[in-house]
């Protein structure tokens, strides 16, 4: 799930990831991109990446899921515990329910954003959230994966671009760090995840692609 602004007071409602994806939808113009050798991208450098760009704000991380129930007071929710290589697993409430059944989510490997500012959703709280691929016309929703040999806890990086500095302990929603990001989020046409184009990968692999099995050009949140 994400949160989204509904008023000048930023006060926040729970959204799904499709309604989300529709929204940022209509800001998104993402790069261009040329098919190379084997399938790879040429990437179009219109949307060079800044040392102030918002992603370096943002702390994307491999996380596990060990744990998934239904959220006792919402259909539409699960509550996963999910080992991002800290002392105890964190708890995150996300709307996958509606898309998938909680036992395909089981020691899944994700994409976490671990810096959100920790909220409740029908009392209980949700400290990060996981980054899904969605298709508005097929209304689909399928998680990010990272691949099976990438470190659990690692930071996604963009691939070609060195963060700068260390992003925010906690991201403050009044900024809408996460959500001027997302506008740039999607998957390619090979349903590898990409920010402004650049893919998102994980280094410890070598550099190994963020993606999702079947959504291609769909939105990220």
């Amino acid at each position: 799930m994400l949160r989204l602004p509904c008023n000048s007071c930023f006060r926040t409602r729970l959204v799904s990831y499709s309604r989300a994806a529709a929204v940022f939808r209509q800001y998104n113009t993402p790069a261009a991109t040329d098919v190379g050798p084997e399938g790879s991208s040429t990437i179009c450098t219109a949307n060079t990446i800044t040392e102030n760009d918002p992603i370096h704000r943002v702390n994307l991380c491999v996380g596990q899921i060990v744990s998934v129930e239904q959220h006792p007071e919402a259909n539409h929710l699960f509550i996963e515990q999910v080992n991002v290589n800290e002392e105890e697993p964190r708890t995150i409430v996300s709307g996958l329910a509606p898309y998938m059944a909680k036992e395909s989510l089981l020691n899944k490997r994700v994409v976490v954003v671990s810096n959100m500012k920790p909220s409740r959703f029908r009392g209980v709280l949700s400290s990060g959230m996981l980054l899904a691929a969605s298709n508005k016309d097929s209304k689909a929703v399928e998680l990010l994966e990272p691949s099976a040999t990438s470190q659990i806890g690692e930071r996604v990086q963009v691939e070609s671009q060195h963060p700068t500095g260390e992003p925010d302990p906690v991201l403050k929603p009044k900024q809408k760090i996460f959500e001027s990001v997302a506008q740039s989020l999607a998957t390619d046409a090979h349903k590898v995840a990409t920010y402004k184009g650049y893919r998102l990968v994980t280094t410890n692999d070598g550099g190994q692609p963020i993606q999702c099995k079947s959504i291609a050009h769909g939105q990220i949140s």
